[in-house]
């Protein structure tokens, strides 16, 4: 997933991130024969984030900095990323032994030959949304016909955009799309240079654009697909399967904490990787919610993978000659480790 930010990682992008430039080697470990130690006998756990750090690797600094890893007895080791492809390369040839990043990167993974199981669904929708200005006349999906999308054509924002638009009935030779680098799509859709920009819904938040748009999100039409995963290795799983147990339990109550205090958890992020604004973090996280939980969660709990939603994807990214191959979905993800966390732990209503 490739989004549009204004954090910045740096060489010094917190104290996980210089701990793994010192551990060098120790700290790529995969696991598979059981995990470096780290201080106080701590398992060193490396995780690959999707991205710089962003709303999405909140609840994972929510967990490192409420102590939630330390207390499963994990020192964790994280990494900002540069998308969630990279990610599952590293995790697939064991330098790193956790990923983040689209569950359509591990759907088509296995299409590739290459083996990943999501352990834990952190977006249970998509957050992709196309966006129009109130003045434009273009109120819902329909009235898209025969104008103009912006967006980067190459990202899989732009995947659910058509197959959103697949899902209303409107063919992609009615939209005339113009590929825009991340981020451009904004300033192209306010002076009228396109008729509507493909975006992540929580790229809004910091931008003075929210109050001047409509908003069509993939999800209300109809594309309710699961979006960021965290993922590992059917060989840890195999091998270390208590380690996995315990990250997920970690990393599911800071996703629950990250929920419950915003404020409070984007402002230990901030004091924790260089370059952060706590509020911005705060309002984009929030503006995010939407898709983190929803009645599926209401009843099964954060964390929990949506088969039925897995198998949407899977159909409509082969409609859209995205995989090279033949997947099947349900060995794409286990609810095994989220299962054996306490359900008061990952549960959280709908606001």
């Amino acid at each position: 997933m490739h989004r549009t930010s204004k954090y910045r990682a740096t060489a010094a992008v917190g104290a996980s991130m210089a701990l793994a430039l010192a551990l060098g080697g120790c700290a790529a470990s995969n696991g598979s024969e059981g995990p470096e130690q780290g201080e106080g006998g701590l398992d060193l756990v490396t995780l690959r984030h999707s991205w710089v750090p962003d709303q999405i690797t909140l609840p994972y600094a929510a967990a490192n900095a409420l102590g939630f890893y330390e207390e499963e007895g994990i020192q964790l080791v994280d990494q900002p990323g540069n998308g969630g492809a990279t990610s599952v390369q590293l995790v697939a040839n064991g330098e790193v032994m956790f990923g983040t990043g689209e569950a359509s990167h591990v759907l088509s993974a296995q299409t590739k030959g290459i083996e990943l199981v999501s352990v834990m669904q952190q977006y249970q929708e998509q957050p992709n949304a196309v966006i129009t200005m109130k003045d434009s006349g273009i109120e819902d999906w329909d009235d898209l016909r025969g104008k103009s999308i912006g967006g980067a054509v190459a990202s899989s924002g732009h995947l659910a955009t058509l197959a959103a638009l697949q899902l209303k009935g409107i063919d992609e030779s009615e939209i005339d799309f113009v590929n825009l680098s991340p981020g451009a799509q904004f300033a192209a859709l306010s002076e009228g240079q396109v008729d509507a920009a493909g975006t992540f819904l929580g790229n809004l938040a910091a931008l003075d654009l929210k109050d001047q748009v409509n908003i069509l999100t993939v999800a209300d039409a109809g594309y309710i697909a699961p979006s960021t995963s965290l993922f590992t290795t059917p060989e840890l799983i195999e091998k270390n399967p208590d380690l996995v147990e315990r990250f997920v339990r970690a990393s599911l109550k800071g996703l629950r904490a990250a929920l419950e205090d915003p404020k409070g958890t984007a402002e230990a992020m901030a004091g924790m990787y260089a370059n952060v604004d706590a509020e911005s973090l705060q309002a984009t996280f929030e503006m995010d919610t939407r898709f983190l939980i929803n009645d599926f969660t209401d009843e099964n709990g954060l964390g929990m993978h949506n088969a039925e939603a897995w198998e949407q994807q899977a159909e409509m990214l082969a409609e859209l000659g995205e995989l090279s191959g033949d997947v099947d979905p349900e060995k794409a993800f286990t609810n095994e480790f989220v299962e054996k966390t306490d359900k008061d732990d990952r549960s959280f209503p709908q606001k």
